[in-house]
């Protein structure tokens, strides 16, 4: 009985002893932080008129001075914080000018001393650093700490300095295959990071299109949808027939972005496409491009065996005008059951409802008119299908 008992006393006294290490490393960490924030506000009143001298010679010709006196390394590094923040309110000439003076200030040289550091998070906080810092000297560190890394949130800290340190295309290229060796998904966010370099992407993601790689073709075509490029139009009429349906559809989104990409023959062709988000993309981009010559395709897809479909083409033909809204109201004519008939009466409920409210904000005449007229053509289609429409209202 004697033994459990000691056993329990000492488990006591360890628990004991481990909240009191650990009350003593709060402490400790507290201070430390009131000891940096203390340190922080005298360094920036010390240097108060020096950052209103950043600030007011950055447009002149000749480079900013750096401070007067010894800084030490502590201040430099609160000096730095200050440096990003107005890195990021300005561009051009202003922000090239402080990055300069982060050099003359010897940071650039500093942080590329503690990315060779031996603890991992110091590593990526100089990485953060010297991409705020777009220094081209640090690419190739950068690039192979990346290429040495493991998958972690971590890898997109290093690969945005990438970006922004990138001096070509090359750099930029390097860069997607060391992270697209991950096969993960994340071509979004990787297009994101690329948009943060000064360097011209539109070659980049040309010449993804172009590849086997299907992760590369993804990033190329995301790169695209940003900035919808016509010598590009041959490539994404064969992507929209690939066998990788996440590429079909982001190819087609492309298509759908321009009329000049869509002829008659590829309109219908993906009106009958075999994937439901091709037939609503293409749906939609009939109301968005106001393609008024496809108001029957368009009527007829109202009846697709797909809600969405259904959805955007009923919806779309609400955005042609008159001519749209009669091909609604034609449906209540020739439809007696069904979810055509049904998508179709609740989209001219909502139109009309919408045309009401309009109408108690402005004073358009055109608009009025405009009302006038689905009002009436609802109500012709309405006193020739009562019995069904009242069934529906039920």
């Amino acid at each position: 009985m004697e033994a459990p008992l000691a056993t329990a006393i000492l488990y006591l006294y360890a628990l004991c002893a481990l909240m009191v290490i650990g009350l003593l490393v709060l402490f400790g960490l507290k201070l430390r932080n009131l000891t940096a924030d203390k340190n922080a506000r005298l360094c920036q009143e010390k240097y108060r008129d020096y950052f209103v001298y950043l600030q007011a010679h950055g447009e002149e010709e000749e480079r900013l001075k750096v401070p007067y006196g010894e800084v030490t390394q502590s201040e430099k590094q609160i000096i730095q914080k200050k440096l990003f923040e107005l890195m990021e309110l300005f561009t051009g000439v202003h922000r090239q000018k402080l990055i300069w003076l982060c050099e003359d200030l010897g940071l650039v040289e500093l942080d590329r001393k503690r990315l060779n550091g031996w603890w991992k998070w110091t590593k990526v906080d100089a990485a953060y650093n010297l991409g705020m810092m777009r220094s081209k000297q640090a690419l190739p560190d950068l690039l192979r700490l990346l290429a040495k890394s493991k998958y972690d949130p971590s890898i997109f800290i290093i690969a945005r300095s990438i970006a922004r340190c990138a001096d070509d295309i090359g750099d930029l290229r390097e860069l997607v295959l060391l992270l697209v060796k991950y096969k993960k998904n994340f071509h979004e966010l990787l297009v994101d990071i690329l948009s943060d370099s000064q360097v011209d992407t539109a070659p980049l993601f040309a010449s993804c299109l172009r590849e086997k790689d299907t992760d590369l073709v993804k990033i190329g075509l995301i790169g695209f949808l940003a900035n919808a490029n016509p010598s590009i139009e041959p490539a994404l009429y064969k992507l929209s027939e690939s066998e990788d349906k996440d590429i079909r559809i982001k190819a087609v989104k492309l298509l759908c972005l321009d009329v000049r990409y869509l002829t008659d023959q590829k309109v219908k062709e993906f009106m009958n496409h075999k994937d439901w988000e091709i037939r609503a993309m293409m749906a939609k981009a009939v109301g968005t491009l106001k393609l008024v010559d496809f108001i029957p395709m368009l009527k007829n897809a109202v009846g697709d065996s797909s809600w969405w479909v259904r959805y955007y083409s009923a919806y779309s033909l609400t955005a042609l005008e008159v001519e749209g809204f009669a091909a609604l109201c034609e449906i209540l004519r020739e439809e007696r059951t069904g979810n055509k008939i049904q998508m179709a009466h609740q989209v001219i409920q909502e139109e009309l409802e919408k045309g009401k409210l309009q109408l108690t904000d402005t004073q358009d005449v055109e608009k009025q008119l405009q009302y006038n007229q689905k009002l009436h053509l609802y109500q012709k289609s309405y006193r020739k299908t009562i019995s069904t429409v009242t069934a529906l209202e039920r």
